[in-house]
């Protein structure tokens, strides 16, 4: 692999982690918690054990930020009437408007990031992207072939 190659990935990699750092500062909530509030969002009404799931992280993380965002008035949480085992979890009004301020401020701070690229650019990057997505399962496809 030579310098350009390198470089390109280490680029690629540092901007994915320097943009997600600086809209985690922007908003002032971390990635783990906006998630949450966007699942919840999309999803409606849902058990712990499937924001577990969803968000791939553990019984005790899912049961302390929902009670946080409960303590905050985000969320609420009830037993499920047909299972009393377990807890439902979903988004308050309150809860609600947060996510709607959380898309609005994501969709301000992409047209920052992208202000001064032109369309022209971004459709470039687009396109190099996709192939590395399509190079990407390529290879898992041969991997799998070979197993």
């Amino acid at each position: 692999m030579d310098v350009l190659d390198d470089t390109f990935f280490q680029q690629l990699a540092s901007v994915c982690s320097e943009s997600r750092q600086a809209f985690d500062h922007h908003v002032g909530m971390s990635q783990l918690r906006r998630q949450l509030l966007i699942l919840l969002s999309e999803l409606g009404e849902v058990s712990h054990a499937a924001l577990q799931h969803h968000l791939a992280v553990d019984g005790a993380t899912i049961t302390r930020l929902v009670k946080q965002f409960e303590s905050e008035g985000v969320l609420s949480r009830r037993l499920d009437p047909q299972d009393n085992r377990y807890t439902l979890v979903s988004l308050t009004g309150s809860g609600q408007q947060t996510v709607a301020g959380l898309i609005a401020a994501h969709r301000l701070f992409q047209a920052r990031l992208l202000a001064d690229i032109p369309k022209e650019e971004q459709e470039t990057a687009l396109r190099v992207l996709e192939r590395l997505r399509a190079n990407i399962r390529a290879l898992q496809d041969e991997s799998r072939q070979q197993q």
